[in-house]
C-alpha cells in the first residue's frame, strides 16, 4: 500500500488543510484488507471450535470414557470462503448425560459450555 501525504503549514493553516491523503490502487488495497480480515476471522472461528470441543471433552461425565472421547469437530469453508464448523458426539447416550443422568455434570452442560464460549446465544 502506498499513501501519499501532501502538506503545507503556516500560521493561518487549519488542520483540515494540512494533509490530503490519496490511496494509490484503492481497489487492490481493499481486496488485500478483505482477504486479511477473512483470514483473521477464519482463525478465530477455528480457535473457538477447537476450544469448545476441548472444553466439552473436559466437562463430559466419565464412566468408561467413551462419551468424552466421542467429541469430534469438522471444519470446512463455505462458498464465500468463510470458515464453518460442526461439533458432534455420536455416542448414543450423550443426550441422556446432557439431560442430567450423571451427578458429574449439571443438566444441559453442553448448552452451558457453548453459551459460555459465545457459540450458542440464548
Amino acid at each position: 500500500m502506498e499513501i501519499l501525504l501532501v502538506g503545507k503549514l503556516n500560521k493561518e493553516t487549519t488542520m483540515s488543510e494540512v494533509f490530503s491523503m490519496e490511496v494509490v490502487n484503492f481497489q487492490k488495497e481493499m481486496r488485500r484488507v478483505e482477504k486479511e480480515v477473512s483470514q483473521m476471522t477464519n482463525l478465530e472461528i477455528d480457535d473457538r471450535i477447537d476450544y469448545a470441543t476441548d472444553t466439552l471433552k473436559v466437562v463430559t461425565p466419565v464412566d468408561t470414557g467413551r462419551a468424552r472421547r466421542g467429541w469430534k469437530n469438522t471444519k470446512k469453508y463455505d462458498t464465500y470462503g468463510f470458515r464453518d464448523g460442526t461439533i458432534s458426539n455420536e455416542v448414543e447416550y450423550i443426550d441422556v448425560l446432557n439431560n442430567g443422568h450423571s451427578r458429574q455434570a449439571p443438566r444441559y452442560f453442553i448448552e452451558q459450555v457453548l453459551m459460555k464460549i459465545g457459540i450458542l446465544i440464548p
